[in-house]
């Protein structure tokens, strides 16, 4: 009789070592069309979870999950075993439903959670010292794919293990994709050992079992290498080769990364859902023209990402430009004093890195760009409340780890037209720049703010006036066209707080008059602009009444942007309300 595989909270993983070959084909089919159909209503990571199912059920059929414990590299493609631990993806996530990774406080079964790259080495190795300093018996997983396993975090993992006198599995889901196809010698090292079996020296030479490689799909090879893995004494390198995006057309087709993450989208078409608007303008789009087009004038130019060519919409540039532009993978640290060594050698380096991401090189900041005081030009993507993705993507701390920076002078659009101000700027600014800005923002095609003139000293923009010195409203970001929209022909002054970090004292001494100040940032912590900015004007002395509005320094559930911007007190509608209140206070 054929088992239920009705895949609901009740589900029940033992049963997966019982099913037949038909059975697992089944259920298999099933966590699939569940990932395509929850992604395709929410978003979420689609290709890298469809390319696992098998190698996840597999997994059930060797490991016992109530006392094993296992650790996905960055988390992002737990979803087949969300959905075997009773998860089924509802309302994936959305504020009120399941995460989009692994997360401790949202079952039992997830056992550590991450969000970035390149942890679950140095994570199962903990738990596999743990484990023996209690004197219990269970194997410890680290699941790792080949682009995350080329990152340094890895490597010192992988060294310490030599040492570590302890056991752990690491399983290598090889797809040749990380976001991207992946590049870089690591990946070329495992399309060696694929061919030349040989190879596998390198890991025995280092304590450790290579078994592989495996047919991720093959339910019967995964249990026999799994099985093995088991009974090893040594730590083992499980080398599993995947199909990244199986069981969907259009993932399957994808080279690109296009289906890595997706949007809401169609299942029948695989066209995006939801239609974003004429109004809606990619920042992302705008900064990699921008630098494309300096980069065809001016041969000492250079651009750098790590890993981010589809998100930051590079892919003109890096493939026009091949000589000058470079993904160096999963590699943050490696990227900023990559892009340092061309600035040192007269060059000037164009850095492109998601917010999230940045605070990784932040050691690299510091002491190599910095300190060295070169002209490398940081452009931080996905800055601001993230969305979905929740705490580990949150864009808003970039802001106020500058601050502890010297010689970075931090920058922020809110719109095209400062962009290329910005941009125009930083080509002639001969030392460190960041310009961060959000994906994307809604353009206002009613407001007219004009600011066309060359950036000659890093003071703020005056862009409404107003009738009195009452008030003035100092923002900076997208969301300042949204004010002006709804603040238009009030008293209110606006400032455009072009330059976050490093701006002139007259920016500030500009405001000294105003009676009262409100200072709104909607796109950092408070510890950031909003703190700074305060500390500059005690300093000056100003004897008016200072409000702020700005993130609070805590970490940000996943959610839509508008419900953060709400719990956290910084979406429009709240400071329109405050602006008109004391506006009309007497």
């Amino acid at each position: 009789m054929a088992k239920n595989l009705k895949l609901d909270e009740n589900f029940d993983f033992h049963v997966i070592p019982f099913l037949s070959k038909n059975e697992l084909n089944e259920l298999s089919k099933n966590i699939k069309n569940l990932i395509i159909d929850q992604c395709s209503k929410f978003g979420g990571h689609l290709s890298s979870n469809l390319g696992i199912t098998n190698l996840t059920i597999a997994l059930f059929r060797s490991f016992d999950f109530d006392k094993d414990k296992i650790i996905f590299d960055i988390g992002h493609n737990s979803y087949p075993y969300k959905i075997l631990t009773g998860r089924p993806l509802t309302n994936l996530r959305q504020s009120n439903g399941i995460d989009g990774f692994q997360k401790i406080n949202e079952s039992k079964y997830d056992v550590y959670d991450a969000g970035h790259s390149s942890t679950s080495l140095s994570a199962a190795l903990g738990f596999a010292k743990v484990r023996d300093l209690n004197h219990e018996d269970y194997n410890v997983i680290a699941f790792v794919g080949d682009g995350g396993l080329a990152n340094g975090l890895c490597f010192e993992a992988l060294n310490n293990l030599v040492i570590a006198d302890t056991k752990i599995i690491i399983i290598i889901n090889d797809n040749e994709m990380s976001i991207t196809p992946t590049t870089g010698g690591l990946s070329a090292i495992l399309k060696g050992i694929r061919k030349n079996p040989f190879v596998r020296i390198v890991f025995k030479d280092a304590k450790f079992e290579y078994l592989g490689p495996v047919d991720g799909d093959d339910f019967s090879q995964l249990k026999k290498a799994f099985d093995k893995a088991k009974k090893s004494s040594r730590s083992v390198v499980l080398h599993i080769k995947t199909s990244k995006g199986e069981g969907y057309k259009y993932s399957e087709e994808d080279h690109t990364g296009e289906y890595h993450f997706v949007n809401p989208f169609n299942k029948e078409t695989g066209k995006p859902k939801i239609d974003l608007g004429k109004n809606l303008v990619s920042f992302s789009q705008i900064f990699a023209d921008l630098v494309h087009e300096d980069m065809l004038k001016n041969e000492k130019s250079i651009a750098i990402c790590p890993s981010t060519t589809v998100g930051a919409k590079l892919g003109n540039l890096f493939s026009e430009l091949k000589d000058r532009t470079f993904d160096v993978g999963i590699s943050e640290e490696h990227s900023a004093i990559f892009a340092n060594s061309f600035a040192v050698n007269g060059y000037h380096a164009y850095l492109f890195m998601y917010s999230t991401f940045l605070q990784r090189a932040y050691d690299e900041l510091i002491h190599d760009i910095a300190r060295t005081n070169q002209h490398v030009t940081l452009l931080i993507d996905r800055c601001g409340l993230i969305g979905h993705d929740g705490e580990t993507h949150q864009g808003i701390y970039d802001d106020g780890f500058f601050y502890s920076i010297p010689n970075f002078v931090l920058a922020m659009p809110k719109d095209k037209k400062d962009a290329k101000r910005l941009l125009d700027y930083a080509k002639k600014y001969k030392h460190p720049m960041a310009i961060r800005y959000t994906a994307n923002y809604k353009d206002f095609n009613d407001v007219d703010l004009s600011q066309n003139e060359d950036i000659n000293e890093r003071k703020f923009d005056l862009l409404q006036k107003g009738n009195s010195n009452k008030i003035a409203l100092i923002s900076m970001g997208p969301h300042l066209l949204n004010l002006i929209s709804e603040l238009k022909g009030h008293e209110v002054n606006i400032f455009n707080a072009l330059f976050l970090k490093d701006f002139e004292l007259d920016a500030v001494n500009d405001l000294l008059k105003y009676e009262n100040l409100y200072i709104y940032d909607p796109y950092g912590v408070e510890n950031g602009f909003t703190a700074n900015l305060v500390l500059t004007l005690n300093k000056l002395g100003y004897k008016g009444k200072i409000y702020t509005r700005a993130i609070p320094l805590s970490f940000v559930g996943k959610g839509n942007i508008l419900e953060q911007e709400i719990l956290n007190k910084v979406d429009v509608s709240s400071v329109v309300k405050d602006i008109l209140r004391i506006e009309n206070d007497n």
